[in-house]
This record gives C-alpha cells, sequence and structure tokens, in this order.
C-alpha cells in the first residue's frame, strides 16, 4: 500500500513518487492499468447508450428528410413496402439501424479497452528504446509503470466526464478542443484542426508533465537535456498517428480544412 500510496505521489511529484516507490515499480503498472480501464468501461458504459441515442435520432432524420424528397408516388411506393416486409416479418431498416448501434456498443467497449493497453504499451516502448539509445539501464516494467502513471490524468477525466454525463443526460461528442471545429453536419467529415485540437486538454497536458518529471527521476536517469527533445518528438509523432485516420477520412470527403 505505501508503494501504491507512493506512485500516486506521482500525479503532483513525478519523480519523488517514482522513486519512492522502490523496487515495487516494475510491478504498479497492473494496477495503474486496472485503474485506466475501468475508468475507460465506466465512461463508456455511460456514453454509449447518449451516443447510440444521438446517432440514431440523426440517421432516422437523415432517411426521414430522404423519405419527405421523394416524389409522391415513390414515397407511398416506399412506405408499402416497408409496411409489406414489416408484416411478413422481414428486416426493416428501422431493425438493421438498431443492430448496428448494438454492435457500435460492443465495439466502443471493446476498442476503448484496447486502445488503453496499446496508450500503455506504446508509451512504454517509445521511451524504453529512446533509453536504450542514450545506454540507460532502465527496465520495460518500470517504463511500464511510468506510462500508466502518465495516463492515469485520463482516467481521472474519464470519471468526470462520466459523472457530468450521468448528472446531466448530455453526451460529450467531441474530445478535448475538438469541439471548437467540429462539424455541425452528421454528414460532414472532421478536418485537420479537429484532429489537432481533439487531443488537446489540460488532462493531457498533465500527463505530458508527469512523463516529463517521471523521465528525470532517479529509478529512469535520463537527464534533461535529452528529456525535452524525447517529449517533443513524442508529442509529435503520437499526434501525427492520431490525427491521421481523421485526416484521411477529410480528404475523401473533401473537408480538409
Amino acid at each position: 500500500m505505501r508503494s501504491f500510496a507512493s506512485i500516486l505521489l506521482g500525479l503532483f511529484r513525478p519523480a519523488k513518487g517514482i522513486d519512492g516507490a522502490g523496487d515495487a515499480v516494475k510491478w504498479l503498472w497492473i494496477p495503474l492499468a486496472v485503474l485506466l480501464l475501468g475508468s475507460v468501461l465506466f465512461k463508456t458504459a455511460v456514453s454509449t447508450p447518449m451516443k447510440i441515442e444521438y446517432q440514431t435520432a440523426q440517421a432516422e432524420a437523415i432517411m426521414q428528410e430522404q423519405i419527405d424528397s421523394m416524389p409522391e408516388a415513390d414515397r407511398k411506393q416506399y412506405e408499402k413496402d416497408m409496411a409489406a416486409a414489416e408484416a411478413n416479418g422481414e428486416i426493416t431498416q428501422d431493425e438493421v439501424l438498431t443492430t448496428a448501434m448494438q454492435v457500435t456498443s460492443v465495439a466502443d467497449i471493446v476498442f476503448g479497452a484496447l486502445g488503453a493497453l496499446v496508450a500503455i504499451l506504446y508509451t512504454a516502448t517509445f521511451f524504453f528504446v529512446a533509453a536504450k539509445t542514450w545506454a540507460n539501464p532502465v527496465r520495460f516494467p518500470t517504463m511500464l509503470t511510468v506510462s500508466a502513471l502518465s495516463l492515469l490524468p485520463n482516467a481521472i477525466r474519464n470519471v468526470i466526464q462520466g459523472i457530468h454525463m450521468t448528472s446531466t443526460g448530455v453526451w460529450l461528442q467531441h474530445a478535448g478542443l475538438g469541439a471548437l471545429v467540429a462539424p455541425t453536419e452528421i454528414t460532414e467529415a472532421p478536418g485537420a484542426a479537429y484532429a489537432v485540437l481533439s487531443q488537446i486538454d489540460l488532462f493531457v497536458v498533465w500527463g505530458l508533465l508527469i512523463l516529463f518529471g517521471a523521465l528525470l527521476s532517479k529509478a529512469i536517469g535520463v537527464e534533461k537535456k535529452r528529456a525535452v527533445p524525447a517529449i517533443l518528438v513524442f508529442i509529435v509523432v503520437t499526434g501525427i498517428v492520431k490525427a491521421i485516420p481523421v485526416i484521411i477520412g477529410s480528404l475523401f470527403t473533401g473537408a480538409v480544412m
């Protein structure tokens, strides 16, 4: 318990928290990862029903708009076909939409949990490789703990946002500062500005400060002149990797800016 309390001190004094954990630093990434996973599952459990409700309403609105734009004869035929399909027990568009949303719900939970684990592994691997290029003897489990600790602010954010959504009933659709440049229509793809700004918030900055402070600890032993450029490269590489899928989607829809 003392080691775990020490590592939690790392949220505010990273170097002291890492050094105070002693030999336990090699396995403390496990409870930290559990906390992160728990926060992800909590937020997902709260947000997914709201997300499904919102997306279903948006999809139904688009479908209704398309139906209303049909010539009267075509619209009547469509309504007749849908009524016949429902009467015959065939799969209707509403049922297809419901099934798709259920699949989305499961995917959100699975990929949310996997994303948290991959983030820990990715960050640990990045700085472990960097440390080895500097002939630093740090062990990989130690870097896993540093990585998990630096992501703990994300867990705090997840809990805060989950509580907020539960109390207000409002789905927080956009991450970070992404809401400032988010598209207003569901059919519009977010642009490059959204891809960048959605990665930025106070909790991300907090995590980077923890990561920087932990690198300077005695247990890790990275010099400041090396830690600064390493953090900057990490920010750039991570930002690009996260932004690429959004930017590619924007290119296909012509919404790059």
